[in-house]
């Protein structure tokens, strides 16, 4: 045998003969394979190192428990052994497959391809494997917006699409020992939830840093940092200018919470960087792609009013931006409001932020109306928090939904505003769903 078709062999031996690393579980719900419609892609995309290969061992490992390990077959293709691969060299994959199994040609294979974006042209084969043998294809790929991008112009509606994010701070909770009960805020277990929060809080949801030791999580996070630079904008996209793009990710993500104007910007550095303003919002523009970061609009029917207003930034990770900002004090308040939107984000919301004569932190979208949300993360909660939501609901009217602060340690309902503690608007769906 030469080629690739022995690598490839040994790979698929080397899978199933081989035992799964130990699984924490993931709350992403996929659905059965019975339930997908026959040729549609599972699509599960996300960041880096926010668990997508194991939780195609979740979902291998609950399916082997009924067809067993040899009709499935995981590929990683970021795997030394088979890079660099062409199309052509793809052939040979299924190919080796069957050479090993020739009786499950009779049967349905469930092919799993972790980082498929590593293969040019990989849309190709997926649709063409697609059409033309029983299989089951399950992908992931880093840089949710990238891979979502490809998929809409090369899978024609062929794919259905899952974000996995960082951990949600129930898994992290779960990652640390604590499978939290639906009624913690009675028991004894709520006081580790609440000292677990901090650490969450500063740390982040990596999964990888959930497990690690103090002593190595920065040093982690700093590494995950240079893995998206240059892996997922440097490389993909061509950047020269890589000392710019460390200055502009080092400001953004140490001002997470605050607002951010390109125009701004650009005229505060304009005299001492060499940089053109097509080329800052070239590059801000591609570390929203990856995910690393958002830029939330102001609230406004008008889309003109919100392209002339500045911007919110919000950070994916809390531990991403710890891990390399400027830090001059423990800033809590601005990464609860971050952790906040990263929930947010995580059950799909769509969110802004509202300005009138006061802030209101986030507007979210709720098929019932408009709920508006602030986070303040101090022992007392001042008067502007409260007055900021009753501008916004005079102003708003009978579109809203529901309106909360989020806070430290209070928690109550007064004049229709719902007062909730971080830790428990974390844990309870009803605190992210908006069904208040």
């Amino acid at each position: 045998m030469e080629g690739k078709k022995a690598v490839f062999k040994l790979l698929i031996k080397e899978f199933h003969e081989s035992d799964f690393p130990e699984v924490l579980k993931r709350d992403l719900q996929l659905p059965d394979a019975d339930a997908i419609p026959p040729r549609k892609v599972i699509t599960i995309t996300g960041p880096r190192r926010t668990g997508k290969t194991f939780l195609f061992y979740q979902l291998i490992q609950s399916l082997e428990k009924t067809i067993g390990r040899q009709r499935i077959l995981l590929i990683n293709f970021e795997d030394d052994r088979i890079t660099p691969l062409s199309l052509k060299d793809m052939d040979d994959l299924l190919e080796a497959y069957f050479e090993l199994y020739p009786g499950n040609k009779e049967h349905q294979i469930f092919l799993f391809f972790d980082e498929i974006q590593n293969v040019v042209g990989w849309e190709t084969y997926v649709r063409r494997i697609l059409d033309k043998e029983n299989v089951r294809i399950y992908l992931t790929g880093s840089s949710a917006k990238l891979l979502a991008r490809e998929l809409s112009t090369a899978m024609r509606g062929r794919t259905i699409s899952y974000a996995l994010h960082p951990l949600s701070f129930r898994e992290y909770l779960r990652f640390r020992g604590l499978e939290p009960e639906s009624d913690i805020e009675y028991a004894k277990e709520r006081f580790l939830a609440k000292k677990l929060l901090m650490e969450y809080l500063v740390m982040g949801g990596f999964p990888e840093i959930a497990l690690a030791g103090e002593n190595v999580r920065e040093k982690i996070l700093q590494e995950y940092l240079d893995l998206l630079i240059y892996r997922d904008l440097v490389e993909h996209f061509g950047i020269r200018n890589i000392a710019f793009l460390r200055m502009l990710t080092k400001y953004l993500i140490t001002n997470v919470s605050n607002l951010f104007s390109v125009h701004n910007y650009y005229q505060t550095i304009r005299k001492e960087t060499p940089i053109s303003r097509d080329t800052l919002m070239e590059y801000v523009g591609h570390l929203e792609e990856i995910g690393l970061l958002s830029l939330l609009p102001v609230f406004s029917h008008s889309l003109k009013i919100q392209q002339v207003n500045p911007r919110k930034i919000q950070v994916m990770d809390n531990g991403l931006r710890n891990a390399v900002a400027f830090r001059f004090s423990p800033d809590e308040g601005r990464l609860a409001e971050n952790l906040v939107f990263c929930d947010l984000q995580r059950d799909g919301a769509e969110c802004f932020y509202w300005k009138g004569k006061r802030e209101v932190d986030f507007v979210v979208r709720r098929p019932k109306g408009l709920e508006g949300i602030n986070v303040t993360f101090g022992e007392e909660i001042t008067k502007r928090e409260k007055e900021a939501l009753e501008e916004f609901k005079t102003t708003c009217g009978g579109r809203i939904s529901g309106l909360t602060i989020i806070t430290k340690d209070i928690d109550k309902t007064e004049s229709g505003i719902r007062f909730v503690p971080l830790w428990k608007w974390l844990l309870d769906k009803r605190g992210s769903n908006g069904s208040l």
